[in-house]
């Protein structure tokens, strides 16, 4: 049971939260876990300036130092681990396409750190896995 888990990180606190515990888990169960980031192919708007690539290649910059520290950090326990970078739209990516193709049967997730307004607007990606996700899912506070 869960012998492949699925971490999605974004660098915050919440999904570090969710690593610490997963890797618990990985530990006690012999699983290997799969931590990845996923950033937006979407076009970003802000006071009407565009932006494309340049935040993506940002954004896997970031992914890379906080992936880096993670492995780090499960390896230690001894747990096994690899790490990816997606492209595309977190939400799907993380509730379908990842437990798809690295065939997870475990996710587990931060709870949200979006708030009020924002939640209102964008939603939460911790709900929407929730909600949506082909596998179980553990959602960490």
């Amino acid at each position: 049971m869960y012998e492949r888990i699925l971490v999605p990180m974004d660098g915050s606190k919440n999904a570090h939260a969710a690593l610490i515990e997963a890797t618990k888990l990985a530990k006690e169960l012999g699983s290997k876990l799969f931590i990845v980031s996923v950033a937006s192919d979407q076009t970003y708007a802000h006071y009407g300036a565009e932006f494309g690539s340049e935040i993506v290649t940002h954004f896997k910059e970031a992914a890379t130092r906080f992936l880096e520290s993670a492995v780090a950090e499960v390896e230690a326990q001894g747990v096994p681990v690899e790490t990816s970078f997606k492209v595309g739209l977190p939400k799907p990516t993380i509730a379908k396409t990842l437990p798809a193709e690295l065939r997870t049967s475990l996710t587990v997730i931060g709870r949200s750190g979006v708030h009020g307004f924002g939640r209102a607007i964008m939603g939460s990606t911790t709900s929407y896995v929730v909600h949506n996700s082909e596998t179980s899912v553990l959602v960490v506070d």
